[in-house]
């Protein structure tokens, strides 16, 4: 379960067909080196290409672009992905039903 902040960057990263099992392995490989909390999710059904999700929660927009360098992914797995896209999400408080969001204290 992701920390809980207001601010996440989200990569959905496409891989080629047949390449889900290599990417992974370079995943297990390199996320000890990953600064900070970084959640990969593997899209299981629906969808034309294995695909994949990083969430990274942060406390700020400032911390995430600080941590531009981490945002790239392992030149290991770059002849393995035909399409990476980066979205910066921001919780929106007033969207939240019956739920209180946590605050920096």
């Amino acid at each position: 379960m992701p920390t809980p902040t207001i601010w996440a960057e989200y990569i959905t990263v496409e891989l080629k067909y047949g390449a889900g099992r290599a990417f992974e392995a370079v995943l297990a490989a390199e996320q000890p080196r990953l600064r900070g909390e970084a959640l990969w999710y593997r899209l299981v059904a629906g969808g034309s290409t294995p695909r994949y999700v990083r969430l990274r929660p942060r406390k700020s927009l400032a911390s995430i672009l600080e941590e531009r360098a981490d945002q790239t992914l392992p030149d290991k797995v770059n002849d393995l992905v035909a399409k990476v896209s980066v979205e910066t999400l921001i919780l929106r408080p007033d969207m939240l039903v019956n739920v209180t969001p946590v605050t920096d204290r």
